[in-house]
């Protein structure tokens, strides 16, 4: 489904079949060259769909000229190789983004890096099984692309007439990315503000000392500061009380963490064994994964306020209260 925003400017909406249903691109048009700020996902008859929706408000798919990538989620960016094959388009992401895509390709690195990160956290040999199923689902959905630029914090992009400046946002992602664009004062904000959750953050296996709390409240003073007047999300409704959102966010994490405090004592616990504490046992096994990462999450800032101790006990990380 494609929407009108202004006169240039449309979202495109498709169906997905995980908890959010959908995911919202972005597109800029000029004459009859085009902008795409994500991609959607990679699912059969995706392609198609987006060639009906840009035909059906009198647009070429093969006039795309340009894609920009919030982040390397595959919701967003699983398209772009198709894309880029296709049209020729040059595809613009942050210089984190991309290294993250590359750890997608580079598997059995990624693999490797992943069964350590989870089984250091406590989760059994099955659970990081199904990690790395998933995982390789993953990969198998993003198409392949080149890099032909990497974007910079406050760097400023011209396409066509148009001005609009990039906001590097880590926290849901590492190399997340937002759009400002200061003479219609809006954001494309991907995944860093929306309207109805507190997006997800996410550890990175990578570097443990990667605080993704502390990273993405940083980055919501970014866009505190912006006077933006409306912002377009990647999934749910556009939102135009921006700060009043940022503080609903701030509180949710700040309540969110005092919550997860609670259930540790002077008795030292792994990441999964206080996840599975509070979100129970009886969880698919992706959601195991998504609840021990917004475990670990938390503890990561605890720790760092000097809130609870991490030790490690033969070849695991415990957690226990001060």
């Amino acid at each position: 489904m494609i929407t009108q925003i202004s006169s240039n400017f449309y979202r495109i909406t498709s169906r997905m079949p995980y908890r959010l249903r959908h995911v919202h691109a972005y597109l800029l048009a000029q004459d009859k060259n085009l902008a795409l700020f994500d991609t959607g996902l990679n699912t059969d008859g995706a392609l198609a769909a987006l060639e009906v929706d840009l035909q059906s408000v009198g647009l070429n798919i093969r006039n795309i000229r340009q894609i920009y990538l919030t982040h390397v989620h595959t919701d967003h960016c699983s398209m772009a190789g198709l894309l880029q094959k296709m049209t020729g388009a040059k595809v613009s992401l942050s210089a984190q983004a991309f290294e993250e895509y590359r750890h997608y390709r580079k598997a059995d690195e990624a693999v490797k890096q992943a069964r350590s990160f989870y089984a250091r956290h406590g989760m059994t040999p099955l659970e990081i099984d199904a990690i790395i199923d998933e995982f390789e689902d993953i990969r198998g959905i993003i198409t392949e692309f080149d890099a032909d630029e990497l974007l910079e914090d406050k760097q400023v992009c011209k396409f066509g007439s148009t001005q609009f400046e990039v906001i590097s946002t880590p926290g849901h992602a590492g190399g997340h990315l937002c759009f400002f664009f200061p003479r219609e004062k809006f954001l494309l904000a991907g995944d860093h503000i929306l309207p109805y959750i507190a997006p997800s953050l996410t550890p990175n296996i990578f570097d443990e000392d990667y605080r993704p709390l502390t990273t993405y409240l940083k980055s919501l003073g970014k866009i505190e500061n912006l006077n933006c007047a409306e912002i377009h999300p990647g999934h749910g409704n556009s939102l135009s009380s921006v700060n009043e959102r940022i503080a609903e966010i701030r509180a949710h994490h700040e309540q969110r963490k005092n919550y997860f405090s609670r259930f540790l004592n002077n008795a030292p616990k792994t990441a999964r064994a206080l996840a599975q504490k509070i979100f129970g046992e009886d969880l698919p096994d992706f959601e195991k994964f998504l609840a021990l990462n917004e475990t670990f999450v938390y503890l990561q800032d605890l720790k760092a306020e000097g809130a609870i101790s991490e030790n490690m006990e033969g070849n695991v990380f415990v957690y226990a209260a001060l």
